[in-house]
């Protein structure tokens, strides 16, 4: 019997599934689109379903199924029927379109861990409220990604903890002055994550190749389920970073730990927080740089990078913010720059940069991070971006600890399962499923010498930082001689 682990995240959904002694026995990648237009970020609902429909089959593949569990991109709102029909465009967590929203409901709420910003859901469902009332107006329900597709697959509307968490104004519970500013009545009652929804219907089982009636939980953020693929269940679990469109750093702490301009949710399991750092498009600027630079696949591009890890630091710096920034710097206008270049810069080059920028963010982060927490070893590394060895010895370099690739290091689709078979009994606690996160892989030790390098390079990279929003701010206003 397996348990079946579905994250759906910004570039793409992966379906999983893992057997009771942790191995991922199948596992499928679909593909889907995001619609990027200034500040706004919308994507297909109804893509999400047909990639479950596409993915799951296969995955499956007839065997007998212990519970299934989604994790997801977060925050990101749909406005659905009340058969779970979109009625419009899914608002995604990169859009941030919601500013003076967000401004507004930071001005009559208390402050909480998290700092105001459109990132954060509550000012996006404002925004759809002021911009497009007719969804609102025949809406059953507003869901996010993992609430979507539980509804596609069991009837019922949810919405998970580890999810609110990402709501301004939420840390347990609502601000007492939310209600009348924002519609929070169309947002389903807050859940646990391991709690289940429902069970799968007959027709999402003809869709699916799911056994109908198989238990499904309410899910929760990509990160909880990175998190769980790291074994990092409590405070002294480490911290792991995922790299996929964005790059996120986590790790658990006890309830109600701050950390200033970090990111603060619920943990799916154990009673814990999350604190989260994360940049916005570290991941995307690699896939960026792929295309600029004519290679037809990231493998060619990392190939053509490692070519250069011998000559680090590179000659060039980038600062990755290309659509706007979260930790540390929480600036909606925040725009990337490359300097240092001239005519003997190559691809090569290009691409050590983009390594090395992504990774100087983590570290900026990363330094922050243990200012309160303390020691965050062992760092662990998943996601698209732990595939890449220069990538990961890079950020072992920055950072000055090892980096250790998991066994388990599928970025969140592992973790939903996880999160499925503890819900359902297949793992009977969680220092089961923690032992089976603890399998590691490939672990990358950092060069002295060269983390003392990139220590005057964190330098660089944060005065670059700090000098471009005026320069980045007057070219989005037209201004500089445009």
């Amino acid at each position: 019997m397996n348990a079946i682990g579905i994250d759906a995240g910004t570039t793409g959904l992966k379906a999983v599934a893992v057997n009771p002694d942790g191995e991922i026995v199948r596992e499928r990648t679909v593909r889907y689109p995001t619609r990027l237009a200034g500040l706004g970020a919308e994507q297909d609902a109804r893509a999400w379903w047909l990639a479950v429909t596409d993915a799951l089959p296969g995955v499956v593949a007839g065997e007998p199924v212990s519970g299934v569990a989604v994790t997801c991109q977060a925050p990101t709102l749909v406005c659905v029927d009340g058969d779970a029909e979109p009625l419009g465009p899914a608002l995604t967590w990169i859009d941030r379109r919601a500013l003076r929203e967000t401004r507004e409901i930071s001005a009559a709420t208390q402050p909480t861990r998290n700092p105001p910003d459109p990132y954060f859901a509550t000012g996006k469902l404002l925004w759809l409220a002021r911009n497009r009332p007719e969804e609102l107006e025949n809406a059953r329900a507003v869901l996010c990604v993992n609430g979507f597709l539980v509804a596609r697959l069991t009837g019922e509307f949810t919405l998970d903890e580890t999810t609110a968490g990402l709501f301004q104004g939420w840390d347990g519970e609502f601000d007492p002055a939310l209600p009348g500013l924002v519609p929070l009545d169309l947002l389903p009652r807050v859940r646990p994550a391991l709690q289940i929804a429902g069970e799968v219907s007959g027709a999402a089982a003809v869709a699916t190749g799911l056994p109908e009636g198989t238990p499904v939980a309410h899910g929760g953020i990509d990160a909880v389920g990175a998190a769980l693929e790291a074994g990092i269940f409590g405070p002294g679990d480490g911290l792991v970073e995922m790299t996929g469109f964005s790059t996120v750093a986590i790790t658990a702490a006890e309830r109600g730990t701050r950390v200033p301009g970090m990111i603060h949710t619920r943990h799916g399991v154990g009673g814990k927080d999350l604190i989260l750092a994360a940049m916005v498009t570290a991941g995307a600027v690699t896939d960026w740089g792929v295309k600029l630079t004519g290679f037809e696949n990231p493998a060619g591009f990392d190939a053509n990078a490692s070519e250069k890890i011998g000559e680090r630091p590179g000659r060039l710096l980038m600062v990755p913010a290309f659509a706007g920034e979260r930790t540390p710097t929480w600036d909606v206008t925040a725009r990337g720059a490359v300097v240092g270049l001239d005519l003997d810069v190559d691809a090569g080059d290009f691409a050590v940069a983009i390594y090395e920028g992504t990774a100087l963010g983590l570290g900026d982060n990363f330094g922050r991070l243990r200012e309160v927490l303390g020691d965050l070893s062992p760092v662990r590394s998943v996601g698209g971006g732990s595939k890449s060895e220069g990538w990961t010895r890079i950020k072992a370099d920055v950072l000055g600890v090892p980096v250790t690739v998991p066994r388990l290091g599928h970025g969140a689709a592992a973790g939903a399962a996880m999160l499925a078979g503890l819900a359902t009994g297949l793992w009977p606690d969680e220092a089961s499923v923690k032992a089976l996160s603890n399998t590691e892989g490939r672990t990358f030790e950092p060069d002295p010498r060269m983390t003392a390098r990139y220590a005057g390079r964190l330098e660089l990279y944060k005065n670059l930082q700090s000098m471009l929003p005026p320069i980045t701010q007057a070219l989005q206003e037209g201004r500089g001689g445009r």
